[in-house]
């Protein structure tokens, strides 16, 4: 009896290291490459400048847009008159200016 038990366990032993695994499906390979290409490069490290070049190309596009909203409401509200723009740049005295408004 130990003998036939012997040689079962061997036989089971040996089915077991000789078992095979699973067979992969039709679309194994593809994806088993996708995720190969999808692992960033080891010596690819994220470099600073490439950071602030990023970070500036998507901040850009809504900068400029606050630019020109700025510079259209000032313009309809008129918030800075052109005389009195055109009157402390011409003149050397911001003082003899406010002045002279206030005289009349």
């Amino acid at each position: 009896m130990k003998k036939d038990t012997e040689k079962i366990e061997k036989a089971l032993a040996a089915a077991y290291r000789n078992r095979q695994g699973p067979e992969p499906g039709p679309d194994w390979e593809a994806s088993v490459m996708r995720s190969v290409r999808n692992i960033p490069d080891v010596s690819e490290k994220a470099r600073w400048s490439h950071l602030i070049g990023r970070l500036f190309w998507e901040i850009c596009p809504a900068a400029c847009a606050v630019i020109i909203f700025l510079a259209v409401a000032s313009f309809r509200l008129n918030i800075i008159p052109d005389q009195d723009l055109a009157q402390m740049v011409t003149t050397d005295d911001a003082i003899e200016v406010m002045l002279a408004d206030s005289n009349g």
